[in-house]
């Protein structure tokens, strides 16, 4: 940077002298002729001593130019880093780092839109969480939380959606898989969570359940629909013992295409 700009003010310094040689001889031509030898002698030497200051000038002058352009810069990718930033942490449920509900239903909603293609819904919630909190206190209650949240990543795949609907509850957006496969990756989870102990700083550690509501979800559907089809079935599990799934389908009319199936403990 200091030799370009080194090389700039040598060049402005250059045309300054050659500048001011012609105007000199144009001047002096024109109204002092016999003037002409002794100004073409100190022409070049006056000239000089006019450019260096004013080369100088521009040298400094081009100096802060840069200076503020690579400040600004500078502000201007650590503006984009904070923005990304907060849309991130906007997007993201604080405990459990997994997406709130808006953006959730909001990445359901582009994915089915942009890739028009079905899916899978899972909604899932812990069972007896207020039971949990009032014996064993929040600090346990948000344990179970991360919990889920735990063994939901583990088992889901890089591209399928979690999201923290609200309290306890969790939405999951499995794409591109058959019947079978979503009710392996459901069920796994149930299992997983039910064998994950938590210390409580008793003899013996702490387990808990989950109950899910699964369905099918067409591309005909809005995910509202979806998630409403998904809550019945998560209502079912409860009420059928809870530590279950619920798995349905749903057609173009928005009824039920399958018999109800309980895949329990």
């Amino acid at each position: 940077m200091m030799f370009s700009l080194t090389k700039q003010m040598l060049l402005v310094m250059g045309w300054a002298v050659v500048g001011a040689q012609v105007v000199t001889y144009a001047i002096v031509q024109a109204l002092m002729p016999h003037m002409l030898e002794p100004a073409i002698m100190l022409a070049p030497i006056i000239s000089t001593i006019v450019a260096i200051p004013l080369g100088f000038v521009f040298f400094k002058q081009n100096e802060r130019l840069n200076n503020a352009n690579l400040q600004l810069l500078s502000t201007n990718e650590n503006l984009e880093r904070e923005t990304a930033i907060a849309r991130y942490e906007a997007s993201i449920d604080p405990m459990t780092r997994v997406l709130n509900r808006v953006h959730f239903v909001r990445n359901v909603e582009s994915c089915r839109q942009e890739e028009v293609q079905e899916g899978y819904f899972l909604m899932l919630d812990a069972d007896n969480f207020k039971k949990i909190n009032d014996t064993y206190g929040h600090d346990i209650g948000d344990a179970a939380l991360m919990t889920i949240t735990n063994v939901i990543r583990d088992t889901i795949r890089e591209d399928d959606f979690v999201g923290r609907l609200g309290g306890e509850e969790f939405g999951i957006y499995l794409r591109l898989l058959n019947k079978r496969q979503a009710y392996e990756i459901a069920e796994r989870i149930r299992e997983k969570v039910a064998k994950s102990p938590i210390d409580v700083g008793a003899d013996k550690p702490f387990n808990f359940t989950v109950s899910i509501g699964a369905v099918f979800a067409a591309k005909e559907q809005n995910v509202s629909e979806i998630m409403k089809h998904a809550d019945k079935n998560l209502y079912h599990a409860k009420h059928r013992g809870r530590n279950r799934v619920v798995f349905d389908a749903i057609t173009r009319s928005g009824k039920r295409a399958v018999k109800l199936i309980a895949l329990s403990a």
